[in-house]
């Protein structure tokens, strides 16, 4: 395959067991996994035209295109993000409910963690409201780890408690 040809992808592959095929990555950052269409390079240098089914959620490792002699996967990038360390349901519910108006996603890293992307404003009110519990963090935010009003935040709290 030329580095110039465009691969289109439409539909994700019914992924085939490896065969030494070329491992390339599509990097993506957080907030664009959400996108319904993404035109870029790969690692090397493959052009990309990704026009994301409304079913499919872009995760990290991901095979969107796979071939006899390459297989592409989503990579999410790490970043910056203001982490609340705390297993008090209390503290996370105020927390969340401060980050709320900012309408960024809330991600659950573990039992005791959650963290949203890093937000310069932001931040220092709420290292100021909950002191050392708040930290700075690089962490790759995966969209299987989105809290949801009821769905798997509802989960966590009956294995915390289980």
């Amino acid at each position: 395959m030329l580095n110039n040809e465009v691969i289109r992808i439409d539909r994700l592959p019914v992924v085939q067991p490896l065969n030494h095929q070329e491992e390339d990555s599509l990097i993506l950052e957080w907030y664009e996994v959400n996108r319904t269409i993404i035109k870029r390079k790969s690692m090397a240098g493959r052009m990309i035209h990704l026009d994301k089914p409304s079913s499919v959620v872009l995760k990290q490792g991901l095979v969107i295109y796979q071939d006899e002699h390459v297989v592409i996967r989503i990579f999410i990038k790490p970043c910056t993000c203001i982490v609340l360390h705390s297993n008090n349901m209390e503290v996370v519910g105020l927390f969340c409910f401060d980050v709320g108006n900012r309408h960024l996603p809330i991600y659950m890293i573990d039992e005791n963690k959650i963290a949203i992307a890093y937000d310069g404003r932001l931040f220092p009110a709420l290292q100021q409201k909950y002191g050392s519990s708040v930290t700075l963090a690089n962490y790759r935010l995966n969209p299987s780890q989105i809290v949801n009003c009821y769905g798997n935040i509802y989960q966590q709290i009956l294995k915390v408690k289980g």
